[in-house]
């Protein structure tokens, strides 16, 4: 009886090892279109927009969650490029780097008891630091930054099959949930950024381990 009991328990333990083994994985999360990108109006965010032309690139409000567990508080507002080829895409990054890309940027909190600016910061041209924007919300251009993939992953902006390069115009310094309004104007022409597809980026900045 006792012998019977054991192999009793083993085939048990077994079967149950079977069935997690054979348990489905997590279905990933298809990857939106670009119109149901388009459409988000909850960070993190994207934007289809050209980047050859002066004036306004972006002009809407959103609502920002507080950030996900692998995510700092810290906002970056900048763009985003892509290509299934990674030296293309380097070259793609160089060439925008060097046109520097100078905009204005502005980020408004709608929900308190009037909109409200929200302090904006950049990075340095030696990524070292982070300088307070004036209140024009002038930059002089894109740096290259890292944002947290992970949210972007969970809601369908993130494609496995290409590269990805993030820059940056500006940061702010844990705004806090709520709804905002962003505004970014680009100052100059760019004709040698032509027919290359860019996406504004509304994300938070990832958290270094």
């Amino acid at each position: 009886m006792l012998q019977f009991s054991a192999l009793t328990i083993a085939f048990a333990a077994l079967q149950g090892c079977g069935d997690r083994a054979s348990a489905p994985d997590v279905a990933p999360v298809p990857e939106l279109t670009e119109a149901e990108a388009n459409a988000r109006t909850t960070v993190p965010l994207t934007r289809s927009v050209s980047l050859e032309k002066p004036g306004v690139i972006a002009d809407f409000e959103f609502e920002l969650p507080p950030p996900g567990r692998t995510a700092v508080s810290e906002l970056v507002i900048g763009l985003r490029i892509e290509d299934a080829d990674s030296k293309v895409l380097m070259k793609r990054t160089d060439l925008i780097l060097s046109e520097r890309l100078p905009a204005e940027v502005r980020l408004v909190r709608l929900d308190g008891p009037a909109p409200a600016e929200v302090p904006l910061r950049r990075i340095s041209s030696n990524l070292r630091e982070r300088l307070p924007i004036e209140a024009d919300g002038r930059v002089p251009g894109v740096t290259t930054t890292s944002v947290d993939n992970g949210m972007l992953r969970d809601v369908g902006l993130v494609d496995d099959r290409v590269h990805y390069q993030e820059l940056e115009l500006a940061n702010a310094d844990a705004p806090g949930p709520g709804r905002y309004r962003i505004i970014v104007r680009l100052a100059e022409s760019r004709p040698t950024l032509t027919d290359r597809p860019a996406e504004l980026l509304v994300a938070y900045s990832y958290l270094a381990k």
